[in-house]
Parts: structure tokens; sequence; C-alpha cells
């Protein structure tokens, strides 16, 4: 599961795109991706855009075109794009954001995007959040980036200089009128003032400067954005109380096969099977994950799982696979839609293969 926004995007998408919804949209593809071996993967086992815009609507209320222009200004920006090997749409470059200097390539294109990461917050997938102003939604990220930055003086707290020459809070809100940014900050501050604590009059009684100027300058909290406690846990529990259906499977069969799993795999099996629209194939998936978690810790015959994003995404094409294969083969052609699924239920308990033959040929792409 993806809990980092890569800076390089962000930057890109505050100072380049004018889409209403660019930022959720993007939010939105990082929270449902997976991260397998450092890629960001989304599996949709199709290069649609439909199908990819259906799971990002899961989480931004938007329109169908709104997101479709989106996702074709992300695809523009080279910020998402599809590989046909890996049947995925995958999020470019943002490997790139946890390597260490010393780890990344020597070509000044590449070390210029090693810009770090902004933690995605629970607050960024709330009502509040989805009805701001585009240039609200900029300010909010750009505290949340300042907040996670280590060069940052701003951990706790914010304060603005409007007036400073060079500001960064009139670049994010591409404009060089002091007059207006302090009216959308002001505005934005009053507006939500059950998300900031605005401190702006203490700053400006201590502060010496001409009265003036002094309106110029703010100072407030904004817990929603700093509260960094636990934000592992968070994202995990964002990802559980978005997916209760495929919680419940997974946990039903796990205490059916006797195994344990911790909440962070059980986050990780959802990722791997909620882009799946068959519920049939999301029971296939677990099934055969859960057969593979009872060989290693009942019977003790297998080693154990070294990545489960990675192992799982290869069960996940190995399934799309055989049902793609099943359809194409097997299904007779007087079989109802609705039946395929049950059809295949039983086609699968006939032949009941053995997963790491299933998955032998997939997991290298992985």
């Amino acid at each position: 599961m993806a809990t980092k926004l890569y800076n390089s995007h962000l930057s890109t998408l505050l100072f380049q795109c004018n889409e209403y919804y660019i930022l959720d949209t993007y939010i939105s593809l990082v929270h449902i991706s997976s991260e397998v071996n450092s890629r960001y993967l989304i599996q949709t086992y199709s290069d649609s855009k439909s199908n990819l815009i259906s799971l990002v609507r899961k989480h931004v209320n938007a329109s169908y075109k709104t997101v479709y222009n989106c996702v074709d200004r992300l695809i523009e920006k080279n910020i998402l794009a599809y590989d046909e090997q890996l049947n995925s749409w995958i999020l470019v470059d943002m490997e790139n954001m946890t390597r260490a200097k010393g780890e990344a390539p020597a070509d000044v294109d590449s070390l210029s995007k090693l810009t770090g990461y902004t933690h995605i917050r629970n607050f960024f997938f709330t009502h509040e959040f989805g009805t701001m102003k585009a240039r609200e939604k900029r300010l909010i990220i750009y505290m949340t980036q300042l907040t996670d930055s280590k060069a940052s003086n701003f951990h706790e707290d914010f304060s603005m200089n409007l007036i400073k020459p060079g500001s960064s809070w009139l670049k994010v809100l591409r404009t060089k009128c002091k007059y207006y940014a302090k009216y959308t900050i002001e505005k934005m501050l009053y507006k939500y003032n059950q998300l900031f604590n605005d401190n702006s009059e203490n700053l400006r009684a201590e502060d010496l400067a001409p009265k003036q100027n002094k309106r110029f300058k703010f100072s407030f909290y904004c817990p929603s954005i700093t509260n960094k406690k636990d934000l592992e846990n968070q994202a995990i529990d964002l990802v559980i109380d978005n997916n209760k259906n495929e919680y419940n499977l997974i946990v039903s069969k796990a205490n059916f096969a006797q195994v344990t799993l911790s909440k962070k795999l059980i986050m990780h099996l959802i990722r791997a099977i909620s882009n799946l629209k068959e519920w049939f194939l999301k029971e296939r998936v677990v099934q055969l994950i859960i057969n593979k978690y009872r060989a290693i810790q009942v019977h003790k015959s297998r080693e154990n799982i070294k990545s489960l994003p990675a192992y799982a995404a290869a069960v996940v094409k190995s399934v799309i696979d055989e049902y793609n294969s099943f359809k194409a083969n097997i299904t007779p052609k007087n079989i109802a839609n609705y039946e395929v699924g049950e059809y295949f239920a039983k086609h699968t308990q006939a032949s009941m293969d053995d997963l790491l033959t299933l998955t032998k040929g997939n997991l290298s792409l992985f």
C-alpha cells in the first residue's frame, strides 16, 4: 500500500496544473496503488481509462468527465502510465522518492527528482478537503509538505509573511498580489475555523513592524496536518474502513484455516483484491494465499512469503489469466453471464492448482 506522495509529482501538480480535482485524483491513485518492489502499481488488467476512473471515483466525489480530464492530465505530465507487461497502471518514478542519494542514478535528470515524500493524511479523504477551493487544497498540500520536510521550520505550527520577497506562499497561490493572498488566507482561516487555530493576532501584537505590514503576517495551527502520530496505522485503518467486505472475507477465511495474519498483512491482501471487479475472483485469490499461509504456519511445509504485495500481485495475475482462459476455452456459449462465476468456482475446485506452480511464471514480473 502506498502511504506517501512523491514531492516531485506534487510540485508538478501545484505549479503546472489547473484542474479542480487534480490533487484529489492523484491522492486517490496513490492510495489505491500497491507498492511492489518499490514500484507503485494499480492492477486493472486493462489500459481502459474507464476501469481506472471507476476506482478513483470511490474516493473522489466528482463526475466521470472531471476525473477523466484529471487522469488525462496526469498521463500528459508523465505522472501516470500503463505498463503492458505488468498489466497495470504505474505511478511514474515514485520509486525515486525513498532512494538515498548514493543509490540514485548518476544522471542529472534522475538526481533532480529525488525530492522526498509527504505522508498521506486521512484528512485528504474527508468531505471538507474534497469541497475546498483548488487554491485552498494547494495550500493544504504545501503545508503538509512543510510539516514532513526535515529542512522545514514548520512542524507544529505555520507562520506566513506575504510581503517577504519571493514568498513561497504567493507561489503556491499563483499570484503576485499580496492583497489577494491576504484575502484568501483570512477567508480560509475563518471558513475552516474548526481545522485551524488562528494565532495571528498574538503574532502581530509582538511584532515591531509597521501596522500596514503586520496585517500581511499570519500564524496558526492545523492538527489535521501536523499530527503525525501513528500515521502508518491510520493509513491501514483507512484501507480497512473503505473495504469492509474484503476485510470480512479475509478474516473469515483466515479464521477457518486457523491462520494468523497481522493487520498490515490483511491490509496488503485487501489492496491486492480491492481492484478486482468480480467477487468470485477475490475469493479465489484470498483462498489461494490463505492456503499458502496455512502451509507455512500449520503444516510447516513452505517457506515464508518474503513480500506479500509482490506475491499477491503475482497470484492476482495468475487468477486473471486462469479466468480469461476459462472463459475463452471452457465456458459453454449458453451459460448466462451471471452464472459464469459459479461455473468458474466449480472449475477451480476440480482443478486446484498448486499455488507455487500457478504463480511461478508471474512472480518474476513483480
